[in-house]
């Protein structure tokens, strides 16, 4: 098999190349050289051009790089040129070098945290870690890589051993290289590491580093952080920083109080969704049935109210065994609740379907509770009239 030359690997920075086709294989085209970067360790391939026909996806194929071409009609031993989509390559290289210097400053930060998967993509850069982060960490991270940019740092590719000493000080999974040579990744004093990717030589080239996201990452870490780098970094620190201006306005605070006032205000909330709720509790328990053919019916409206709490309540009210509930709460949707007694003509899911089914609402249930809900254009009181109207006609 042949081996094709990877100038990505010693001219990251060549968009334009020529070569030989060395092989046709359908869509997937070989050539003997090629400066398309086939992804790697989380960061995406190249795309471009070879003789005007797009490149949609390069692979590694062994020892050779694999181009989809699609209806393409190269012949083997033809030269071609090729040309490599140049910046979407170097927003790429510049999140992947900026992805080094935010793990290894978080890493300096917390020595037990773990890397667990990259994604260095034109619409997303992140990377998922195993370890405990917060905010504070990631800020004091985030500060030490954008020092490290505006410092102009180099960075340069080091060719070695197995068993060099060199690869003790770096960070590298040996059990994920094949072959006796690694490649290793220096930035200056900042960070040293394993990599095939394609990076930028200097530091200052990043421009900015922005973290934009810590969530969790359950099941596959603890955490992932999403970041931006260059013009987009500085654009989107632009809008977040008016955002938390507005949001400071808002809330009539500094924003260096922002936080703050949100936390009381959280507590606030929390306090009236507690006192909603005990009010909730003792209205459905003081609630008396409208008897319907001997049947008794209890029903009620609310606003705002939270599932858990309706569903609980409607199941306790039908422990008689003979009655119905039907509960009602009008929020940012239309929620129903419908609870039936195990020895009543009921059947909660049939009368939930029969709800409803002809104002475009869905849900599901069995015989004894069903639940439900519908966006439409329609009050909690119409639903309860249809709901009580069905009850009537159907069942009494």
């Amino acid at each position: 098999m042949n081996c094709t030359e990877k100038i990505y690997r010693t001219h990251p920075y060549d968009s334009d190349f020529t070569a030989t086709v060395t092989n046709v294989n359908g869509d997937w085209v070989t050539l003997d050289r090629t400066a398309f970067y086939p992804g790697g360790g989380g960061q995406d391939p190249d795309i471009g051009e070879i003789d005007g026909s797009r490149v949609v996806e390069v692979k590694h194929k062994g020892d050779e790089i694999a181009h989809k071409v699609p209806s393409n009609s190269f012949k083997i031993g033809q030269n071609v040129s090729g040309h490599v989509d140049f910046q979407r390559r170097l927003d790429l290289m510049r999140a992947h070098t900026g992805e080094h210097l935010l793990f290894s400053s978080l890493y300096r930060l917390v020595p037990e945290l773990e890397l667990v998967k990259i994604a260095i993509t034109p619409s997303k850069k992140s990377f998922i870690v195993k370890g405990m982060l917060d905010l504070s960490l990631v800020l004091e991270a985030e500060k030490f890589v954008n020092g490290a940019i505006s410092e102009g740092v180099e960075v340069r590719e080091e060719i070695v051993g197995r068993d060099d000493p060199l690869v003790c000080e770096a960070r590298v999974k040996l059990d994920r290289i094949s072959g006796d040579r690694i490649r290793l990744v220096r930035i200056g004093k900042y960070d040293l590491a394993a990599c095939a990717g394609v990076h930028v030589r200097n530091t200052s080239e990043i421009g900015m580093l922005l973290v934009e996201k810590l969530t969790s990452a359950r099941p596959q870490g603890d955490f992932e952080i999403e970041f931006s780098v260059g013009a987009t970094a500085v654009q989107r620190a632009l809008y977040l920083s008016t955002l938390a201006l507005q949001a400071s306005d808002i809330l009539g605070a500094r924003p260096e109080d922002a936080v703050k006032a949100l936390e009381n205000q959280r507590v606030e909330l929390d306090r009236a969704r507690d006192s909603l709720k005990a009010m909730a509790k003792r209205s459905i328990e003081d609630l008396e049935p409208q008897l319907v053919g001997g049947v008794p019916i209890y029903h009620m409206m609310f606003k705002g109210l939270d599932r858990r709490t309706l569903s609980e309540e409607a199941t306790k009210k039908v422990q008689d065994g003979s009655s119905l509930c039907i509960l009602v709460d009008e929020s940012e949707r239309i929620s129903v609740f419908i609870a039936a007694g195990k020895d009543s003509k009921f059947d909660a899911n049939a009368l939930l379907k029969e709800l409803l089914g002809p104002i475009g609402g869905k849900g599901g249930g069995n015989r004894s509770f069903a639940t439900g809900g519908l966006s439409a254009d329609i009050t909690a009181k119409e639903v309860m009239d249809a709901a009580m109207k069905a009850v009537k006609e159907t069942y009494v």
